[in-house]
């Protein structure tokens, strides 16, 4: 069916590109350390950042099975997230409130033959549910290299933080 997300093309060859891509990613905070933004003081503040392990639902297709994820938030502001397709993807995240937050986050779609043919651009809203558990919901979108939107769907995250929290980073 045209509008499915295909698993295998999503799990397919996505651990080629993890080495050039989280090289790229050190490349380019490396040569931008003014980067931070004005919001970076507002990230310290926030017990967002960290690692947690994270459960993804599609919500449109139920029979659809929860993706296990890992996602790491820096205090200012980035998000760098893989799941069980060993495709590493890299966002941001900003805090709108005292426990509430929005992602913007992209990762790429990679074709049994381990060709990029297109990206899966997911924007959510968060709320942090107590220091080690998180809750996300919006909308994924499969878009391909020309722009077009394949399928959306609305999904959930939902998450347990592991390994140190903001008071053991300094935040």
């Amino acid at each position: 069916m045209a509008t499915e997300i295909g698993r295998r093309e999503l799990i397919g060859k996505g651990g080629r590109l993890v080495p050039a891509v989280g090289a790229g990613a050190l490349l380019a905070a490396a040569l931008a350390p003014g980067r931070a933004s004005a919001d970076t003081a507002a990230h310290r503040g926030f017990a967002l950042p960290g690692t947690w392990s994270i459960t993804i639902a599609n919500l449109d297709v139920p029979d659809y099975p929860p993706e296990p994820g890992l996602f790491a938030f820096s205090r200012d502001g980035l998000l760098i997230g893989t799941g069980a397709s060993r495709i590493v993807g890299f966002g941001t995240w900003k805090a709108t409130g005292a426990a509430a937050f929005t992602v913007d986050y992209r990762h790429f779609v990679i074709s049994d033959a381990g060709k990029v043919t297109g990206t899966v651009q997911v924007q959510q809203q968060g709320t942090l549910l107590s220091p080690t558990k998180v809750e996300l919901t919006g909308q994924a979108s499969q878009v391909d290299l020309d722009g077009n939107v394949v399928v959306t769907f609305r999904a959930r995250s939902t998450g347990t933080r592991y390994g140190f929290g903001p008071a053991d980073l300094g935040a």
